[in-house]
């Protein structure tokens, strides 16, 4: 991720300090007043940037002293609720840290960052026989997922504070995941503990797994971890190609465009831009329901999927312009029709809040429209796709 200007990062601040985050009023939920047609936000790098620094604010106001964060907080009620810890969800808001901070070099969100790291390495378990580490949940399931997450967020942390991470454990890490994969290129969802266990295959994990290979590939190079991503992503490309549609895999995406940097494959250029324009078909527009405008289809817009979806566009906005593909066009639209709904979903300044703690709320990211409480990966992905739009559409 390209590191933001001085002046995009105190303008961002100087917003955060004016009163929390941006000056973007949320949109109320439909019952609600009025709310003003999405094409009427007006987006720039400065004001993607102060939305992200601002997400990056709840982040740190919402980690806990063991580097866990308080996982799921109602603001109606200033409360949080009780709700079983994701660690696949943690690893990725260690990765969002890590980001903010290599946008910004801020050392508040570099030691938040190490902090939740520490508590990630406590559901490290080692398996001697692979040289592996698997990472368990608090569902006491250990998850190719997690693995990824946790071997992405290492390696960001290798990149930007090598003294602090510890490069043999990303290598077991992903070691786990190679002893994962099967013949053919596809990959077991779950690391099997018991004897019986059964477990579905995830859409997600096999691209969030691809993705820690591959960009540690880039600190090692060890030829291993390219062929297993290579082999992936030809299983993956083949089975979806098959498919009646498309499915939304964002972290596959964002897994091709590392492979493509590595060694140019047209096939990996296609497939992600054909995700994206499946994506597209299942966004709301303007003549939708007030406020749905920019939002993931069916039903009432949630935060999440547009901006998980939005990383993934990213992806294959940036291999697009990278080919001069002409269909960028039209991703560009996309990804601004899904930063203008985001926007609109941050919970505004402190001074403009109706809640009862509205500086505890504040950057947060609520669930849905007509859903107000945030969960943490709720704002790691808001946090994530708008550092990506800051730094990549202006």
């Amino acid at each position: 991720m390209k590191r933001l200007s001085l002046v995009v990062i105190l303008s961002g601040m100087m917003a955060i300090l004016a009163g929390g985050c941006h000056r973007q009023k949320a949109a109320p939920a439909p019952s609600g007043a009025q709310i003003p047609p999405a094409s009427e936000i007006v987006l720039s790098k400065a004001r993607l940037t102060a939305a992200a620094l601002a997400g990056g604010e709840y982040m740190l106001r919402m980690q806990q002293a063991d580097g866990s964060f308080l996982y799921y907080y109602d603001p109606a009620s200033d409360t949080v609720i009780k709700s079983q810890y994701n660690v696949v969800r943690h690893a990725g808001a260690a990765y969002a840290l890590f980001q903010l901070y290599e946008a910004t070099r801020d050392p508040r969100y570099l030691d938040a960052a190490r902090k939740a790291m520490v508590f990630l390495r406590t559901r490290f378990h080692p398996l001697p026989a692979e040289n592996a580490i698997y990472v368990l949940d608090f569902d006491n399931k250990a998850k190719l997922g997690a693995n990824g997450l946790a071997l992405v967020a290492m390696v960001k942390q290798l990149q930007l504070d090598p003294g602090s991470a510890s490069l043999d454990e990303a290598r077991q890490l992903a070691n786990m995941i190679i002893a994962l994969q099967r013949k053919g290129g596809s990959f077991q969802s779950y690391h099997l503990l018991q004897v019986g266990e059964m477990a579905n295959d995830s859409l997600y994990y096999p691209g969030e797994a691809m993705l820690g290979l591959v960009t540690l590939y880039n600190i090692t190079h060890d030829q291993r971890l390219l062929d297993v991503a290579r082999a992936g992503a030809d299983y993956l490309i083949f089975s979806q190609d098959r498919m009646r549609e498309l499915p939304p895999d964002a972290w596959l995406m964002q897994a091709l465009e590392v492979l493509n940097k590595i060694g140019h494959d047209q096939r990996y250029i296609n497939h992600a831009i054909a995700i994206a324009e499946t994506m597209i078909t299942y966004l709301y527009t303007e003549s939708d329901p007030p406020g749905y405008a920019g939002a993931v289809r069916p039903g009432i817009p949630r935060s999440t999927p547009s901006a998980s979806r939005a990383e993934g566009m990213l992806a294959a906005y940036r291999m697009a312009l990278e080919a001069r593909d002409p269909r960028a066009a039209d991703l560009n639209k996309a990804l601004q029709a899904s930063a203008r709904f985001q926007l609109q979903q941050q919970f505004p300044c402190a001074g403009q809040s109706k809640f009862p703690n509205p500086q505890r709320a504040a950057g947060g990211f609520r669930e849905s429209l007509d859903v107000e409480r945030v969960r943490i990966d709720f704002v790691q992905h808001n946090v994530s796709s708008l550092l990506g739009m800051a730094a990549t559409l202006y």
